[in-house]
């Protein structure tokens, strides 16, 4: 080490110079310094004008009467006015029904139907279309003999689902107002009532606004004490195979007695699993 001559600092040992000077020119451009930086002023904040009133703008304000305001008629109106229009003239069709209305002196196609007893005549609905007078007469004569059976109908033909049944008698006629309502009629459950346009003051049909609109003749039982209270609908009628469904009580024993077997054999299956498990556990400590 005596006649060695020592490197300078920041040289390398071969060749001379910065080490910088010895890389390829890819890894020198690494090193280079960037362009300067651009130079930007001082950004200065704007100031503000000072709050002023309104009372230099009172000029620029208009002062004539503003124009009127054209409503434009929207979808939804056009259908509430067209609704309006339809309500007005079907209350106007049938006002001037109601009027010509006369249950005493029946219409020329409806004069055929109408029995000449009212106080004898039961009035039958919700009929079949397939219903007939023949089998009209048969489901009803057993209250009694029928002076007549008007099935109503359309112009065309077509049945409209109710009838007219005057009897002979006007008992006969209460007997069947109490005990066909009810009475399955071709697949039917119908109703019966008696005829109100000719023994009803101020009676008027369905279609003219009237009718029962669906009323039935029991009426709210009311409590003493609290607001009335509904009568529960009657219970469904048994199914016609119900009777042939009931098992006899020596099967429901024999049911029962399998059902009791069965949790025993679970019960068990269950004690000699805990067990063996309680074995296991044993014989692993031991």
């Amino acid at each position: 080490m005596a006649g060695r001559k020592m490197t300078p600092k920041g040289q390398m040992a071969f060749g001379g110079g910065p080490p910088i000077t010895h890389l390829p020119p890819a890894m020198k451009a690494m090193f280079q310094p960037g362009p300067p930086l651009p130079y930007k002023e001082k950004i200065r904040k704007r100031k503000c004008p000072p709050y002023s009133g309104l009372a230099s703008l009172r000029e620029l304000f208009e002062t004539t009467a503003p124009p009127e305001r054209v409503i434009m008629e929207t979808p939804r109106d056009r259908r509430e006015a067209k609704r309006a229009a339809r309500v007005a003239a079907n209350e106007l069709a049938l006002s001037a029904a109601k009027a010509a209305w006369d249950p005493v002196a029946p219409r020329a196609e409806v004069a055929e139907v109408t029995t000449t007893d009212a106080y004898k005549t039961l009035f039958v609905g919700r009929l079949s279309y397939e219903t007939t007078e023949a089998k009209l007469r048969r489901e009803f004569e057993q209250f009694g003999p029928i002076k007549a059976a008007r099935l109503v109908a359309e112009p065309g033909g077509k049945p409209r689902g109710y009838a007219f049944i005057e009897f002979e008698k006007e008992a006969d006629m209460r007997t069947a107002y109490k005990r066909a309502d009810g009475r399955r009629v071709d697949g039917r459950r119908i109703l019966v009532d008696v005829e109100r346009g000719r023994t009803v003051r101020n009676w008027k049909p369905r279609r003219l606004g009237g009718g029962l609109g669906g009323q039935t003749r029991k009426k709210p039982s009311k409590p003493a004490n609290g607001p009335p209270r509904t009568v529960a609908p009657p219970a469904a009628p048994p199914h016609r195979y119900a009777a042939d469904r009931r098992r006899s009580p020596s099967r429901e024993k024999d049911r029962g007695r399998a059902y009791r077997d069965r949790d025993d054999r679970h019960r068990d299956r269950d004690r000699r699993r805990r067990d063996r498990s309680r074995s296991r556990e044993r014989s692993r400590r031991y």
